[in-house]
């Protein structure tokens, strides 16, 4: 393996003769393409599987993880700074099988201030988010509410990206589809800035059932 920096194939990412290139973050990096019937090692089984996992948790909520990870985590931010940040920090494991924590996903980092004493109540159909408000700035009060409101087991999403409430309104309420009925649901919000180039940590506020 090798990793290409503008050399003569200018960084590429495919097939091309017997090497393969996949572009990571801003790495290229050359492979040799894999012989037929490799074999591959419990290590390397593990980590397919552990890959695929987490694609297969985060796709439903992509677009949102795009902006609440812009600029953070790596270099490149985004969707694929989500993915290894969930595949470093919220994957754990038990004595049988390991499974991403919801206390420790996040949909959103940054240096924005978090929502002060954020709380959640479920008023069937909706879910009413609440939190204080006495001591918000005027250069903060435009901030944006994102909401993940995720039934992992169904992988059903409802999220407010850009069409949350402003940090100023200290409520939000947030009517369920039918197709949340009886399931349990985690619940997460965090702030993305008027203009868009930041935003807050993440802040999980627990599971419902719903």
């Amino acid at each position: 393996m090798a990793r290409l920096v503008n050399g003569i194939l200018g960084g590429f990412s495919g097939k091309v003769g017997t090497v393969v290139g996949v572009i990571a973050g801003d790495d290229c990096i050359i492979r040799s393409l894999p012989k037929k019937g490799t074999n591959f090692t419990t290590n390397e089984l593990e980590n397919q599987k552990k890959l695929g996992m987490v694609q297969a948790y985060l796709n439903p909520i992509k677009d949102l993880l795009k902006v609440g990870f812009a600029n953070y985590y790596t270099k490149t931010g985004g969707f694929r700074a989500a993915l290894a940040y969930t595949r470093r920090e919220a994957l754990v494991s038990d004595h049988t099988n390991f499974y991403i924590d919801p206390a420790l996903f996040k949909i959103s980092g940054g240096l924005l201030p978090q929502a002060i004493n954020p709380a959640m109540v479920w008023n069937g159909p909706e879910i009413l988010i609440t939190w204080d408000i006495a001591d918000v700035n005027y250069e903060e009060e435009a901030d944006q509410l994102m909401v993940l409101i995720y039934d992992t087991l169904n992988a059903n999403a409802t999220t407010r990206i850009f069409n949350g409430a402003f940090r100023r309104d200290g409520e939000i309420k947030i009517k369920l589809e039918p197709h949340f009925s009886n399931v349990e649901v985690n619940v997460y919000i965090g702030f993305v800035a008027a203009d868009r180039k930041s935003q807050s940590d993440s802040q999980y506020l627990g599971k419902i059932m719903v």
